[in-house]
């Protein structure tokens, strides 16, 4: 990216081949239902997690073009954590140590998904 000296190794063949059956199955889990429909997932508490370390948001601007942004703390700046990250399944809050609260940070629930460790 332009201004930046991070540099993102671009997403693997293999990866890129997930993001469309990734995005599908987060979009589901997502959405609401319509009343009397059946839910495709049953109804869970928000989960939370701790992280230590950078996230970054992913874009493809264009075919065959990865971009990627690490997400800093819009209070203090910081991007290393570690984050609270809060998840209701539609939204996701990331928690900086400085005590600031985020919901627009851009990411994508399978952005962070992937970078957190199984508990």
């Amino acid at each position: 990216m332009p201004g930046t000296t991070e540099r993102a190794a671009p997403p693997t063949e293999e990866g890129e081949a997930l993001l469309p059956d990734l995005a599908a199955l987060f979009t589901a889990l997502a959405a609401t239902s319509v009343p009397g429909a059946v839910p495709l997932a049953p109804p869970v508490e928000p989960w939370h997690a701790r992280y230590a370390g950078r996230l970054r948001r992913h874009t493809k601007p264009a075919p065959g073009v990865w971009a990627a942004e690490t997400v800093g703390c819009p209070e203090c700046g910081g991007k290393e954590g570690p984050w609270t990250v809060t998840c209701d399944w539609r939204r996701t809050t990331l928690g900086c140590p400085c005590g600031a609260v985020s919901r627009e940070h851009g990411l994508a629930l399978s952005e962070i998904w992937l970078v957190l460790p199984e508990t």
